[in-house]
């Protein structure tokens, strides 16, 4: 049976200054895919690719119709910004969307150049858009790939740190219980599920959890959000060895913060506004 959404594809990092960026995340261990150019939105990013998903920084490189939101949400700090989500067709997820009144926006296709083994693709997608009116303080969008041969591949999953790919999706919201109606128009009826004051949200893959900031202070000492209202906030990577990943990062100069035997924390000052959970 095919699905209007089947869990997250990948999150959107929006960036002020991409060189920089780029910058931070190799130093972070992540092999970080050459720079692509979206030239109908303006926008370029690179992309950390895992066996399933990936996560991308994206910065504007040209003031756009396209990127206007973009830019000025930029004018807060960058972060966390969309996630995207997969589906087995941008058509069904626009007419589940009308569907549940989510006033999709009509599909959105756009290609950027990719070199695959020393020749010049093209990688294409579609996307269905939400305005930002039925957003529950994520970005969700859906993303159809039209050629996934030319965005998942085995060379370029190989992370230094060990990466393999998202775990999950950190959410501050002072009132969760607030964001039920709107997330199972998304996710479909019961998808939210209380846990204490927060959610967590079955996406169909990932987790995406929603916390008060007091909650989010406690799971996450030593973490200053880059934000002070509601926002998505961090980004959970799962790796291989933490033990691995932790003596890159230390070599590598990276600050860290380890809250227990499980967890390595990034924060935002390290990986352009965004934090960084890594967990085995």
């Amino acid at each position: 049976m095919k699905r209007a959404v089947k869990g997250l594809d990948h999150v959107v990092v929006m960036v002020d200054g991409i060189d920089s960026a780029e910058a931070a995340y190799r130093k972070l261990g992540f092999q970080v895919q050459p720079r692509g150019f979206h030239k109908k939105l303006g926008t370029a990013n690179h992309l950390m690719i895992f066996d399933t998903d990936y996560f991308e920084i994206l910065g504007i490189v040209e003031d756009t119709p396209f990127n206007s939101e973009r830019r000025e949400w930029l004018k807060g700090g960058g972060g966390l910004a969309n996630v995207a989500l997969a589906t087995d067709g941008a058509d069904l997820a626009f007419d589940a969307f009308r569907a549940a009144g989510l006033a999709p926006d009509a599909p959105l296709f756009f290609d950027r150049a990719v070199e695959v083994a020393g020749k010049v693709e093209h990688a294409q997608f579609r996307t269905i858009r939400i305005p930002k009116t039925n957003m529950p303080v994520v970005g969700f969008f859906v993303c159809e790939h039209l050629t996934p041969q030319f965005v998942y591949r085995g060379e370029w999953a190989d992370h230094p740190n060990g990466a393999r790919g998202i775990a999950g999706v950190t959410v501050i919201a002072e009132q969760p219980a607030k964001w039920i109606p709107e997330l199972e128009k998304y996710f479909g009826a019961g998808s939210a599920v209380r846990d204490g004051d927060g959610l967590v949200v079955n996406t169909g893959t990932q987790p995406v959890r929603y916390l008060t900031r007091e909650a989010y202070a406690a799971r996450y000492p030593g973490i200053v959000p880059v934000r002070p209202g509601d926002h998505p906030a961090l980004l959970s990577i799962r790796v291989d060895s933490l033990a691995a990943c932790e003596a890159l990062l230390k070599s590598n100069g990276v600050t860290l913060v380890k809250p227990d035997a499980g967890r390595l924390l990034v924060p935002p000052s390290e990986a352009a506004h965004l934090t960084i959970e890594f967990v085995q």
